[in-house]
């Protein structure tokens, strides 16, 4: 399965600017309207593209879900941007050897020596991280829930993008409509007008995009 920088056509440090360029770029490639002469496979083969895109984006766009996701990938987010070429020197029976590290080879030993009791404990450390980062996520989970279950109230929880004023094009994905913020000024943009609880209808003029929470609806209008 493709890593999300993969999905996006990037590299594991590209800045949060560069992100969302990447991300617009795939979801105006396979927006509907852009595919309605292909045949259904191709369409669905855009659907599934925009799907990944839209999941990459929710994660690398917040530094904290970035980081979290980071440290879930196998060979860590600087795997491979790891350089080639360099060369280093190490002295085994008296003799030192010399030339180019391969990608997938660990550099020079530090010099200093690990217990041996100490080194099985190291071996459980990516374990223990892991465990601590589902433990962190399972509560943050369980806070949100009851917190979802307390008293209602008037004031509508905004997520955190798109936010009033924004602009978006509204893609179509298998199970609905999804927003994808751009730069307004964009072609066929919308401008975010309002919100409103779903469903709740907007004020006349403005259309509506309820949003896949089932709480929350958008009220556009032409970015034009």
């Amino acid at each position: 399965m493709p890593t999300h920088y993969e999905v996006l056509g990037i590299g594991p440090g590209a800045d949060t600017e560069a992100i969302r360029r990447a991300y617009i770029a795939v979801a105006k490639a396979s927006h509907p309207d852009r595919r309605q002469s292909d045949d259904p496979e191709r369409r669905a083969r855009a659907d599934e593209r925009i799907r990944a895109a839209n999941a990459a984006w929710n994660v690398l766009r917040d530094p904290d879900r970035r980081a979290e996701y980071d440290l879930s990938l196998p060979s860590g987010p600087s795997a491979s941007a790891r350089p080639t070429g360099s060369t280093w020197s190490a002295s085994s029976s008296g003799s030192t050897r010399r030339g180019p590290i391969p990608a997938d080879r660990p550099g020079p030993p530090s010099g200093y020596v690990v217990p041996a009791a100490h080194a099985s404990l190291w071996r459980y450390a990516p374990i223990v991280v892991i465990l601590t980062v589902l433990v962190g996520i399972l509560v943050v989970s369980a806070y949100a829930t009851a917190k979802d279950s307390g008293p209602t109230s008037d004031t509508l929880a905004r997520p955190a993008a798109p936010a009033v004023g924004d602009c978006i094009l509204v893609a179509f994905i298998s199970n609905g409509k999804v927003p994808v913020p751009v730069t307004c000024g964009t072609r066929d943009s919308y401008r975010v007008q309002s919100w409103v609880n779903t469903p709740q209808p907007c004020a006349p003029g403005s259309d509506a995009l309820p949003l896949s929470d089932q709480k929350t609806t958008l009220c556009l209008v032409p970015a034009g």
